[in-house]
């Protein structure tokens, strides 16, 4: 039987009781249908699952033992960022989802030309706010017990102070020759920048070439934008990471 596993974002201690919060609290007695002396598992994103107990079957306030803890060897060998352009809702949600489960460590929105969305300084930050939660969800669902972040939304030509210098940087283009495995790979960190639903312009794609972005090619198919992202992270994984 799998065991609850439910993000909690305080600190915890082997020893101590904790409440969870109102959200928590109700999808574990009233949707899950938890009863009083359960097992199941927290996380804070330190690295470690801390196993617990209900101790009551409060739907508001469940207050839970905590008895151990194990450190989770879940993170790829690979430290991959995407810097995944800005698209539309449903589409953003799902990049984040399965890359997050595919073991991305970092997401970056950016603002492309042809990113075909607009949002306010205020709608912003409930965006990153909502993806943030998006993350943790997915983290709660594949294991992972350290949480890659979701950075603000950053201009194309604004971002270059947020990549590493040294992380190797590709491209999809479908009109070059070189594929993944072709490529000369030595370093742990990899950054892969995936373009909005109308793609990128030519400008864009000059810029991001002069900064150290190599072109790839992924097949002669074109993919949609929340496709790509996870698509990549997949292959990646399997030629140079845990998969």
């Amino acid at each position: 039987m799998r065991i609850t596993r439910l993000y909690f974002a305080e600190e915890l201690t082997c020893g101590k009781t904790v409440n969870l919060d109102t959200n928590a609290s109700n999808h574990l007695i009233r949707v899950l249908r938890t009863k009083k002396d359960t097992p199941i598992v927290l996380f804070n994103g330190d690295g470690f699952d801390y196993y617990c107990r209900t101790m009551d079957d409060s739907p508001k306030k469940t207050q839970v033992s905590i008895e151990s803890k194990t450190i989770v060897k879940s993170e790829s060998n690979l430290n991959i960022t995407l810097l995944q352009g800005l698209s539309r809702h449903d589409r953003m949600e799902t990049t984040i989802q399965k890359s997050v489960e595919l073991g991305v460590n970092k997401v970056i929105p950016v603002l492309c030309q042809r990113s075909n969305t607009k949002l306010t300084q205020e709608k912003q930050f409930k965006k990153i706010a909502h993806w943030q939660n998006i993350a943790i969800s997915a983290c709660e669902q594949s294991g992972r017990s350290i949480i890659p972040r979701i950075t603000e939304i950053i201009p194309l030509n604004n971002i270059i102070p947020s990549l590493k210098r040294d992380a190797y940087r590709i491209i999809l283009n479908p009109e070059v020759k070189t594929s993944l495995k072709e490529i000369d790979f030595s370093q742990q960190s990899i950054e892969i920048f995936i373009g909005p639903e109308g793609g990128l312009s030519k400008e864009e794609i000059s810029f991001l070439a002069e900064n150290d972005f190599k072109n790839i090619s992924f097949g002669p198919r074109i993919l949609r934008t929340e496709t790509a992202g996870p698509a990549v992270i997949s292959a990646l994984q399997m030629l140079w990471g845990d998969f």
